[in-house]
């Protein structure tokens, strides 16, 4: 009788075993990356995402989205992959009325068991150096997976120069302001209209004028290179500027994003004027800066506190003080 050798006769079994679990392993690892499956059908799962706020911004603001999903089946996990990871802060927002908190992990975005439909808020904080940013946010459930990507344009960031004061005996005497640093420049021609590299230096950074006409009885806000000033100096900056429907509450609610918004529709740079008069308290000019100011092509707003005579110890007799808030783009 033969005797089999049960060692050899087991070897092309254990060797099939084997392969099948590799080819198992690769086909597995073909669906996965980092431990998390890559590969899903389509869920048939409502789901929107919506801005609730300009999607625009500056470095450190905050972009946030409504996200809304309802699914016949039990919803795994919500993933957000960003183009550029946001700022330290950025994640969902659970804390806020309104608004649910699905998740088991926040970090991961896991949900809970058991969850079919939620409404959650997250927000973006947009980081330093990047121009733009692009958000995916993906729902899992056990049919499958559905996406919805937004866009992030970044634009410059703003600062606010607050209870700014300029004064004027009339239109040749009067004070200037630069959008570069906030300083107000009193008596401008006096003081820097000389060939000196100080005031060349100045020359180069004053963009807006305030001076009083006393034939026209009024208030003007000029560029420097405005034809009704009377200015001797070798650089002037021709700023654009155009009286804006907004109040003193759109000023103080501006944002990078608004900014941007509300000044493009009007389009100052194309539709401005070198100076504008006839404003009174509580108007809001727009203004966009010279290409070849030192402060080059920036995109502001000046609000009017107040308007009124008043006397001033660089001016001699009555002057004119315009009290001003500025908002303005900067590098």
């Amino acid at each position: 009788m033969r005797v089999m050798n049960k060692n050899k006769s087991s070897m092309p079994l254990i060797a099939i075993i084997v392969a099948f679990a590799l080819l198992g392993l690769y086909s597995c690892e073909d669906l996965v990356e980092d431990g998390y499956r890559t590969v899903y059908a389509t869920s048939d799962a409502q789901f929107t995402v919506d801005p609730l706020s300009l999607e625009s911004g500056a470095p450190g603001d905050v972009i946030s989205y409504k996200l809304t999903v309802n699914s016949k089946q039990e919803i795994l996990s919500c993933v957000v992959q960003a183009a550029n990871e946001g700022a330290g802060g950025s994640g969902y927002d659970v804390a806020t009325e309104g608004y649910d908190d699905p998740f088991a992990d926040h970090n991961y975005g896991t949900v809970k068991p058991g969850i079919t439909s939620f409404t959650v808020k997250y927000d973006y904080i947009i980081p330093e150096e990047v121009n733009k940013s692009r958000l995916t946010f993906t729902i899992i459930d056990e049919m499958g997976k559905v996406s919805q990507t937004v866009s992030i344009t970044v634009v410059p960031s703003i600062i606010k120069y607050q209870n700014r004061n300029l004064y004027a005996r009339n239109n040749i005497f009067y004070d200037a302001f630069a959008t570069i640093n906030g300083l107000v420049y009193p008596n401008i021609n006096a003081n820097y209209s000389t060939e000196s590299q100080e005031s060349i230096s100045v020359q180069e950074k004053i963009d807006i004028v305030f001076f009083y006409d006393q034939g026209a009885n009024s208030s003007f806000i000029a560029s420097p290179a405005d034809g009704r000033v009377s200015l001797g100096l070798n650089v002037e900056n021709a700023t654009q500027f155009k009286k804006l429907d907004l109040s003193a509450e759109d000023f103080g609610n501006i944002t990078a994003g608004t900014l941007i918004d509300l000044t493009r529709k009007d389009s100052i740079s194309y539709y401005g004027s070198s100076s504008v008069s006839g404003f009174k308290v509580g108007d809001v000019i727009g203004f966009t800066t010279d290409l070849n100011a030192q402060h080059s092509l920036k995109t502001g707003l000046i609000l009017v506190k107040g308007l009124h005579p008043t006397n001033i110890t660089h001016y001699p007799g009555t002057s004119y003080v315009m009290e001003c808030d500025v908002v303005t783009q900067i590098d």
